[in-house]
């Protein structure tokens, strides 16, 4: 089990890795509006920097160095996921922390959990703000401090649920404005993510294969959708496929029981898909 410090690099470093690609990718839009040809030229400094040393793309790559660096402590990188072409440093390290790990904010005076709360102001506007569980006082704004904790996700359902890939009435839900999400928004982002790296990789890819598999069933059963419908269903199955085979090797590695998934648990189906790349843990 890997200490809390390098769980806290490691959050650390997914979070610079997202803001990194943010700047870049709204940096690239602002230089789009500047005039002339000249500009390319000018400021392409500011993304691969002078000689290639100090650009905003130079600081993304040093990040994702950084983070192939950093998995090299968990088993599930090193045994397996690294294997997997699509997979890379920052898909691995952001399902590593969605998957074992939940970030607690705790009172900076007695250590105490905080919890959701109302405070009002000196004019008497009441707001909504975080307060100690122990000591009862209010958190100050700011960074906070936080208490790791770990997760475990019993079943495949739970683990598609908090990422987002369940469906209510044959839909998956959206968020809704002033309504806490019973899931994690970034894991549904996450996974949209890993199914467009998936998308891009050439046929022989295993999960690339599935998909196309899984297209030309869905263009079968369903003639009258659109391409973009038959391509965006069979992508988000493959999504959850993947994310099966990230639960059932986690938890083999982990020396857990490993339930089959929904369809051949409570449906009968027998052609469940195994994880690629994986031989299972050595005995």
């Amino acid at each position: 089990m890997t200490n809390e410090k390098q769980v806290q690099y490691l959050n650390f470093l997914v979070k610079e890795y997202i803001g990194v690609t943010q700047l870049i990718a709204s940096t690239k839009q602002r230089l789009q509006s500047l005039p002339g040809e000249e500009r390319d030229e000018e400021f392409d400094t500011l993304l691969k920097g002078q000689n290639h040393e100090t650009g905003l793309e130079t600081i993304k790559g040093r990040i994702n160095r950084e983070l192939e660096k950093e998995l090299r402590l968990y088993d599930i990188w090193e045994l397996w996921a690294k294997n997997i072409p699509g997979i890379g440093a920052y898909i691995a390290a952001q399902l590593i922390i969605l998957f074992y790990y939940r970030f607690i904010p705790v009172c900076k005076d007695c250590g105490g959990k905080l919890i959701k709360g109302e405070t009002t102001t000196a004019t008497g506007k009441v707001i909504k703000t975080l307060i100690c569980s122990d000591c009862k006082k209010v958190a100050k704004e700011g960074l906070l401090n936080h208490k790791l904790d770990y997760k475990d996700f019993p079943t495949i359902s739970k683990w598609w649920a908090y990422m987002g890939r369940h469906t209510v009435e044959g839909i998956m839900p959206k968020r809704k404005a002033g309504v806490v999400s019973n899931w994690s928004t970034v894991g549904r982002t996450l996974g949209f993510h890993i199914g467009d790296q998936f998308n891009r990789q050439q046929d022989d890819h295993p999960y690339k294969n599935l998909l196309n598999i899984r297209k030309a069933k869905r263009q079968k059963d369903h003639p009258e959708w659109s391409k973009g419908h038959i391509h965006n269903a069979a992508k988000n199955e493959v999504i959850k496929i993947f994310l099966a085979h990230w639960w059932t090797v986690a938890r083999e590695l982990e020396g857990k029981e490993v339930s089959e998934p929904y369809a051949g648990a409570l449906m009968g189906h027998t052609n469940i898909i195994k994880p690629f790349y994986w031989s299972g843990v050595e005995k």
